[in-house]
This record gives C-alpha cells, sequence and structure tokens, in this order.
C-alpha cells in the first residue's frame, strides 16, 4: 500500500474513533467540554485546516481510484475478446482488486468526514440546548420561589387587611355607638335642664305665694 494511502486509512481510524467518542453515553458535562475545547482551541482550528487541504487530496485520490478502475474494467473487457493469457488476467483482477480497495477506502473516508462533520455540530448544538434548558430550570426553580413567597406574603397581606377591616366595622360601630349615647346625654342634659327650670320656677313661684300670704296677716 503506498504511503498516502496509509494516511488515508489512519485519517479514517482516527474519524472512527472520534465518531465513537460522539456516541458514547459520557456525561454531558464532559461531553460539552470536549466540544467546547474542539471548537475553540487555536491548536484544534489549525488540526482541522490541515484536515480540510488532506481530505481535498483524498478526494483527488477518490476521482483517480474512480478513473484507474473504469480503466482496469475496460482492460478486462477487452481481454476477454482475446486469447486467455493467465498471468495478465491475474494481474489484471489483482489491479482491479487494488482499485476496488482503494476506492472503498478514501470513499469511506471522505463519507465518515462528512458524517462526523455533521454528527458533531449536531451533537454540539445538543449539548448547548441542554446547558440552556438547565439554566432555563434553574431560573423558572428561582421564579417559581420568588412567585411563591409573592404569594404568601400576599395571603399574609390579605390577612391583615381583613383583620384591620373587621378592626374598622368594630370601631364603627362603637363610635355610632358613641354617637347614640352622646345623643341621649344631650336629650336626657336638655330634658334635665328643663326640669330644673320648671322645679326653679316653681319654688320661685312658691316663695312668692308664701311670702304675699305672710304680707296679707
Amino acid at each position: 500500500m503506498a504511503i498516502y494511502y496509509e494516511l488515508t486509512f489512519g485519517i479514517l481510524v482516527v474519524e472512527m474513533v472520534a465518531f465513537g467518542l460522539l456516541v458514547l453515553p459520557l456525561p454531558t458535562r464532559w461531553r460539552f467540554t470536549m466540544l467546547k475545547f474542539a471548537s475553540t482551541s487555536f491548536i484544534m482550528g489549525k488540526a482541522l485546516y490541515l484536515l480540510k487541504i488532506i481530505f481535498g487530496f483524498i478526494f483527488v485520490l477518490f476521482i483517480d481510484t474512480i478513473n484507474r478502475l473504469q480503466r482496469i474494467e475496460a482492460e478486462i473487457e477487452s481481454d476477454k475478446a482475446r486469447n486467455h493469457d493467465y498471468s495478465y488476467d491475474t494481474n489484471l483482477k489483482a489491479k482491479r482488486f487494488y482499485a476496488q480497495r482503494n476506492l472503498y477506502l478514501t470513499g469511506f473516508t471522505l463519507f465518515l468526514s462528512l458524517i462526523l462533520d455533521r454528527t458533531s455540530a449536531l451533537v454540539f448544538e445538543l449539548v448547548q440546548r441542554k446547558q440552556e434548558l438547565k439554566e432555563v430550570r434553574i431560573k423558572s426553580a428561582e421564579a417559581t420561589t420568588s412567585q411563591r413567597n409573592f404569594v404568601d406574603m400576599e395571603d399574609d397581606y390579605k390577612k391583615k387587611i381583613d383583620s384591620l377591616n373587621v378592626q374598622i366595622k368594630e370601631l364603627k360601630r362603637q363610635q355610632l355607638d358613641y354617637n347614640t349615647l352622646k345623643k341621649q346625654a344631650d336629650q336626657q342634659s336638655k330634658e334635665y335642664n328643663r326640669l330644673a327650670d320648671e322645679h326653679n320656677a316653681l319654688e320661685k313661684k312658691k316663695s312668692g305665694t308664701i311670702d304675699e300670704v305672710k304680707k296679707d296677716i
């Protein structure tokens, strides 16, 4: 196997390991840390840029392998029309086998690179949404606690208001009773004064009559 195909096979193995790490049921915190490091690290950015260039070469190898396989198939078809040369036929079949192997190797490497890129993006987005959901739940729990406290405070205020309303009604009743008693006291005072005036008038009249009788005597 040529060195560039060995490099392609190594990249394929790395992609398989990376895909396995992505699909493993790791804790969300670990997965988020790894993906954040992969997306923000300067070294990973350079490595991904270099991989894109390498994938460009692998794509060129993929196209070259397809063309080579087509030429080999054409040679095999033309060889069928001629007399059979077993050594030549075996050599062609071996070339076709290697060409097919290289085709599968480069094709799977390119295909897995696309899947890995899309899967990593989806997993990173999923982890972000989980983090946001966790923060929303925490805020919602805090808001629920605050709302419960507000409800309790509102209930306390309502109880205090009801108690004050009862006291106000009691005070109004006492004020009404006081006004009634005051009116009765005023009426009794007026009646007492009237009776006192009549009594005084009678006393004066009586004393005057007695004086006149004494004078007559």
